[in-house]
């Protein structure tokens, strides 16, 4: 998510409101440069204060012209909980958004960890300084959102004239990911001490590996037992209480469809949903 004319013109309009709360900015900031949004708090959050107006607003007129198209009880009272739900919702998936990105990203990059440290190994063992092998792997969309990272690290470096130790240090301020974090901080210490960068990054080439396998391991495990689950919920007992209900009808002269409509158009449909996000999470994929 980067700035644009409408979010800078929300903070043009809204931005004195902020200040009159003791609100720490950098704190603010950190969270926003986590999840990858272009913007100072100052404008993120004036741009959530806007849609939540403008969400109120547009929830308001819409359904009072459907009152007063159609006056009654029913839309009055669509009237009443549209127009408080609306705004609630946005503001409750905006201030939400940050965390739940800088999450999205962290697990983004402790799954392609494990590779980057095995290009940062070679390219470490051909003598390699750590500016150019960070500016060579911000090049490199494969890796994912450790690109973006390399690439804050190279910005700084490269642009604003900071050492290789200062721009590590800042990247894991702003990172996601403790294990990103760890890994930076070990490459400090590294280069700190003095000694050589290339038995460091073998010694995390072998732990993240280990790491990554054993997690798979994990997620296939979760995995088949989900599967099982789905197959015993969704399939097996949906068909189980056709055969149940259609004997008796059978006994009893009649039963009513009312029940099976509810479970085909509403409990199984969300039943199917919640697989799909449970497996998704557990192959530790974005949601």
């Amino acid at each position: 998510m980067k700035s644009t004319k409408y979010t800078r013109f929300c903070r043009q309009l809204l931005s004195s409101t902020f200040e009159k709360f003791n609100v720490s900015e950098t704190s603010k900031n950190n969270m926003l440069e986590k999840a990858d949004i272009s913007m100072v708090y100052q404008e993120y959050y004036s741009m959530v204060l806007m849609n939540i107006i403008l969400g109120f607003i547009t929830s308001f007129f819409s359904t009072l012209f459907l009152y007063l198209l159609v006056p009654n009880n029913i839309t009055a009272l669509l009237l009443l909980v549209v127009t408080s739900i609306v705004p609630v919702l946005i503001g409750m998936v905006y201030l939400q958004l940050p965390a739940v990105k800088a999450k999205s990203r962290g697990k983004n990059i402790d799954r392609h960890l494990p590779y980057v440290a095995n290009f940062i190994n070679t390219m470490s063992v051909a003598g390699i300084s750590p500016s150019e092998i960070f500016g060579t792997l911000s090049g490199i969309e494969l890796y994912g959102e450790v690109q973006k990272e390399a690439k804050k690290i190279t910005t700084e470096i490269e642009l604003m004239g900071l050492d290789a130790i200062t721009a590590l240090k800042n990247a894991i301020v702003i990172s996601p990911s403790r294990k990103f974090k760890d890994f930076l901080q070990g490459i400090i210490a590294v280069l700190q001490s003095g000694s050589e960068l290339a038995p460091y990054f073998n010694r995390c080439v072998d732990r993240y590996m280990f790491d990554d396998l054993d997690e798979r391991k994990k997620n296939l495990e979760s995995l088949a037992i989900m599967a099982e689950s789905f197959v015993t919920t969704v399939i097996a007992f949906p068909l189980f209480l056709v055969i149940i209900l259609s004997i008796m009808g059978l006994t009893s002269g009649g039963i009513s469809f009312d029940f099976l409509y509810i479970i085909s158009l509403l409990i199984l449909p969300m039943a199917y949903f919640g697989f799909y996000v449970m497996m998704k999470s557990g192959m530790g994929e974005e949601v």
